[in-house]
């Protein structure tokens, strides 16, 4: 259950869950992006694996509906049973810096920043939407982004296509877009499951039609469009 306040790193959790996650031995992390008004697929997505989650990463593109699904969990608590304690948000290009954030204190001012990192099982993770960094030419400049950051792993949206990848030993994952995906792929989200020390991370994507936790192999990446 996430503390819904804004810790001075902009994530959305408790300090005390913050450091949790970056301590875990091991920790799975659900990751979607581009709702653009898909207000029920998010809450769908947290309905079938908030609980069990212990971050939520959204890579942008829906931050209204996201803080609608936060302003709801500020007064059920059915609704705030569903939010993971760490929750991590970039703005996307159809998003704005910030927005009213309601809290057990009143309502606050919830800051959405273009690119942010979490640290994890002690992994670093980097998060953008992607549209500043020429992602329909390739990630070659994102992956050098995050290696600048000390970051091993890269979430990002922007596509609307699911896709995964290393580029300079940096592990890059796009989850797809949840309501309006791109190049015939399902409306889809990604789950993570990060270690401690040098073990690989396992990641599934999932698909939103059908029935619930459909996992989905996206192509090889070969072009965005």
């Amino acid at each position: 259950m996430n503390a819904l306040e804004q810790d001075s790193s902009l994530l959305i959790g408790s300090a005390q869950d913050i450091e949790s996650l970056a301590r875990k031995d091991s920790a799975e992390i659900i990751v979607a992006s581009d709702s653009h008004g898909g207000g029920a697929q998010l809450l769908g997505i947290l309905t079938e694996c908030g609980r069990q989650a212990d971050a939520f990463i959204f890579c942008g593109d829906g931050m209204s509906e996201l803080c609608g699904i936060l302003h709801q969990a500020s007064e059920e608590s059915g609704i705030r049973e569903l939010l993971p304690p760490v929750i991590a948000v970039v703005q996307g290009n159809n998003d704005i810096p910030s927005y009213p954030l309601q809290t057990a204190a009143g309502v606050a001012e919830l800051r959405v920043p273009v690119t942010q990192t979490v640290c994890a099982c002690g992994h670093t993770l980097f998060i953008t939407h992607g549209h500043h960094f020429s992602l329909y030419g390739g990630t070659q400049e994102l992956s050098q982004v995050a290696l600048a950051s000390g970051a091993d792993t890269v979430f990002y949206g922007h596509t609307h296509v699911a896709a995964v990848e290393y580029s300079n030993s940096v592990l890059l994952l796009n989850p797809g877009s949840c309501r309006l995906p791109r190049g015939g792929q399902p409306p889809c989200y990604a789950r993570f499951r990060v270690r401690t020390g040098a073990v690989p991370p396992d990641f599934t994507f999932f698909q939103l039609k059908g029935k619930p936790g459909t996992p989905y192999t996206p192509p090889p990446r070969t072009s965005y469009w």
